[in-house]
C-alpha cells in the first residue's frame, strides 16, 4: 500500500512538473547572470584596479597643498621668527631680555604650495605599468567568473532534464512491479517458486523506491542550488533536451583551445610581477623636482608675506630596509612566470584527459540509448509471458533489474557527461552571448 501512494505521488509530480512553466536555458542564465553575487564582487575588483591604474597615471601632475594655522607661543625661537616673518623686526629686539623671555603672543600662518616632481626614478611609470597589468588580471578573473557560473548554471540546468529522464524510466519500471506483483497469486509460503519470486518483485519494488527518492532529492538540491544562483522562478522545468545535445549547444568547444581565462590571468599576475622590478630599482635612483610656496603671516606687529621656489634633489644612498628589495623582486617574478608556465602544462593535460573522456561517454550513452530499445522491448515480450504463465516470477525480476540498472546507467552516464562537459568548457574561453543567441 504504501509503494502504491508513492507511486501515486511521483506520478502527481510528474504531471505537475508537466503543467509547470518550461523555461528555457538562456531564460535562466539570464537571471544567474543579473543576480550573481560572486559577478557582481569580481566586477568590482576589476573597476578597483582600473581606478588604481588610472590614480598612478597622473603621478606627473603637480600636488598642491595648503597649510594654515593659527598659535599662541612664548617660545623665544618662535617669537623671534615670528617677527622675521611679519618684516617687522626693531634695533630693540636684540636686547636678551626680549629675546629670552617673550610674551605670549597670537600667530597665523596660512600658505599655499607646489611640488611638481620631474623624474621619480622611473617609479610612476613602472607604478602605471603595474597597474595595467592588474587590470588586465583582474579583468581576466571576472571573465573566468562569469564562465564558471555559467558552466555550473549549464550543468545543474541539464542535469535536471536529465533526472527527469532518469525519474520517468524508474517510475515506468516501478509502476510495471507494482502492476503485476498486485495480481500474483502464488506468493504463498506454501508455494516455494512463487513465495521466492513475490520476495523478488518486493526487493525490486523497494531498490526502485529507493532510488526514485534519492534522485529525487538530488533534484531538489539542483533547484535549491539555482536559486540560490538568482533563479527566481519558483515553478518551472526544463527543456527535454538530452545531455550531449545541451553540451553540442550550450558547452561548444573550440577546435584549438587557446587556454582559459584564469590562465590569462595568471599570465597578468606574472607581468605584474616582472614590471615590479622596475618600481623597485626606481627607489635606489635619483628623484628630482621643482617646488614653490608663498605664505601670509599675521602676528602682533604686521601682517607680512613671503616666497620659496627652487629646485630639489632627493637621491637615497643607502636605505637597509631597502636592501635587496630587487633581487626579491626578480625572484618573484621568476616564479610568477614558471607557475603561469605550469598552470598552462596542467591546464592543457586536464583538458586533453576531459576530451577524451567526453569522447568515450558520448559513445557509451549512444550504446545505452540501443540498449534501452532492446530492453524495453524484452521487458514488454517477458511481461506477456509472464502473464501467460511461460516464465516464472524470477525470471520477470531478472529483466525487469535489468532494465532499471539501465536507467540508471543512462542517468548516472548523462550526469556525469555533464560534469565533465561543463569542466573543459571553463577551461576554455568562450562567447556565451554567442551561444546563448544560437
Amino acid at each position: 500500500m504504501k509503494q502504491l501512494v508513492l507511486i501515486a505521488a511521483a506520478l502527481f509530480a510528474t504531471e505537475a512538473s508537466s503543467r509547470a512553466e518550461t523555461l528555457s536555458f538562456p531564460k535562466i542564465w539570464q537571471q544567474v547572470d543579473s543576480g550573481s553575487a560572486a559577478e557582481e564582487s569580481s566586477r568590482l575588483m576589476m573597476q578597483s584596479a582600473s581606478e588604481a591604474k588610472e590614480r598612478a597615471s597622473r603621478h606627473w601632475l603637480p600636488r598642491i597643498y595648503l597649510d594654515a594655522r593659527t598659535y599662541g607661543s612664548n617660545d623665544p625661537g618662535a617669537a623671534f621668527m615670528g617677527l622675521l616673518e611679519q618684516r617687522s623686526l626693531q634695533q630693540t629686539d636684540f636686547n636678551p631680555d626680549s629675546i629670552n623671555h617673550p610674551g605670549n603672543h597670537l600667530y597665523s600662518r596660512a600658505a599655499l604650495g607646489l611640488d611638481l616632481p620631474l623624474y621619480q626614478g622611473g617609479m610612476g611609470v613602472a607604478q602605471v605599468d603595474v597597474g595595467g597589468a592588474a587590470v588586465a588580471a583582474k579583468t581576466e578573473e571576472a571573465e573566468q567568473v562569469r564562465l564558471d557560473q555559467y558552466a555550473e548554471a549549464g550543468k545543474a540546468y541539464a542535469s535536471l532534464a536529465a533526472l527527469d529522464r532518469g525519474l520517468k524510466s524508474l517510475g515506468e519500471v516501478q509502476a510495471s512491479v507494482e502492476r503485476l506483483h498486485k495480481r500474483y497469486q502464488l506468493g504463498t509460503k506454501s508455494n516455494p517458486v512463487g513465495y521466492s519470486g513475490a520476495l523478488g518483485m518486493k526487493a525490486l519494488g523497494q531498490r526502485l523506491e529507493a532510488l526514485i527518492q534519492q534522485y529525487s532529492a538530488q533534484k531538489q538540491a539542483i533547484l535549491a542550488e539555482l536559486r540560490e544562483f538568482g533563479v527566481a522562478a519558483s515553478s518551472w522545468s526544463p527543456e527535454a533536451i538530452p545531455a550531449p545535445a545541451f553540451a553540442d549547444r550550450y558547452f561548444e568547444l573550440q577546435a584549438a583551445p587557446a587556454g582559459s581565462h584564469r590562465l590569462e590571468s595568471l599570465k597578468s599576475m606574472a607581468e605584474m610581477s616582472e614590471k615590479s622590478v622596475a618600481l623597485e630599482k626606481g627607489k635606489f635612483l635619483p628623484q628630482l623636482g621643482v617646488f614653490a610656496e608663498g605664505y601670509g603671516f599675521n602676528g602682533v606687529r604686521d601682517t607680512a608675506t613671503g616666497y620659496s621656489a627652487g629646485l630639489y634633489l632627493r637621491w637615497s644612498l643607502f636605505n637597509p630596509a631597502e636592501y635587496g628589495a630587487v633581487t626579491e623582486a626578480k625572484l618573484k617574478a621568476a616564479s610568477a612566470e614558471r607557475y603561469a608556465e605550469a598552470s598552462g602544462q596542467e591546464e592543457r593535460a586536464e583538458l586533453v584527459g576531459l576530451r577524451l573522456s567526453l569522447q568515450a561517454l558520448r559513445g557509451n550513452i549512444g550504446i545505452l540509448q540501443e540498449t534501452e530499445q532492446v530492453l524495453r522491448e524484452q521487458a514488454n515480450v517477458t511481461e506477456t509471458l509472464f502473464k501467460n504463465g511461460s516464465i516464472n516470477a524470477l525470471q520477470f525480476v531478472e529483466v525487469v533489474s535489468r532494465r532499471a540498472d539501465l536507467a540508471v546507467q543512462q542517468l548516472e552516464a548523462d550526469l556525469s557527461f555533464l560534469k565533465l562537459s561543463a569542466q573543459a568548457f571553463a577551461k576554455e574561453k568562450s562567447d556565451i552571448a554567442a551561444l546563448n543567441g544560437k
